[in-house]
């Protein structure tokens, strides 16, 4: 696929349930992003700990208390896509490059592989596939491509 050849390997993030869509946007952008279906401090932290991940979250003693992370200003999901990479850095994104529910990096897959397990239309319509190796989704450039790349536009500012 028409994706980039960057990695992101140093920016670990973990996304509490205070802001579970943001995480679902920032593995679109490339981050290496866990997230936990709980705001209660005691296994968040002891995830965080364990992963070696950096918090994002909208709770502020949830922060105090591990003593960094990226405490969210916004409930905007807008804004708190520009407010975490705006915090570890624009150089980081590498769009469509995880799986978006799994967070596993995507695998280039040769089309002859997806035939018969996508849409026909799709495969007669496009060559270029991705595959999540850990929960088996393919990925494509579809008519989705062109909104979500619009809505990181307006999330990021271009």
């Amino acid at each position: 696929m028409n994706r980039p050849l960057l990695r992101v390997k140093d920016v670990r993030l973990l996304v509490d349930a205070t802001a579970g869509k943001l995480a679902r946007w920032l593995r679109i952008l490339g981050f290496d992003t866990d997230y936990i279906a709980t705001c209660d401090i005691p296994p968040v932290v002891k995830l965080a700990r364990q992963s070696e991940r950096k918090i994002v979250t909208r709770n502020a003693a949830l922060v105090k208390r591990l003593g960094e992370g990226i405490l969210l200003e916004s409930d905007a999901l807008d804004e708190q896509v520009r407010q975490v990479v705006r915090t570890v850095g624009e150089e980081n994104l590498a769009f469509f490059t995880r799986c978006s529910v799994c967070n596993v990096e995507l695998e280039d897959v040769e089309k002859e592989i997806v035939k018969g397990r996508i849409p026909e239309y799709v495969y007669e319509t496009h060559d270029e596939f991705a595959i999540c190796p850990a929960c088996g989704r393919y990925y494509w450039q579809g008519t989705h491509w062109d909104k979500m790349k619009s809505d990181i536009e307006r999330m990021v500012g271009g």
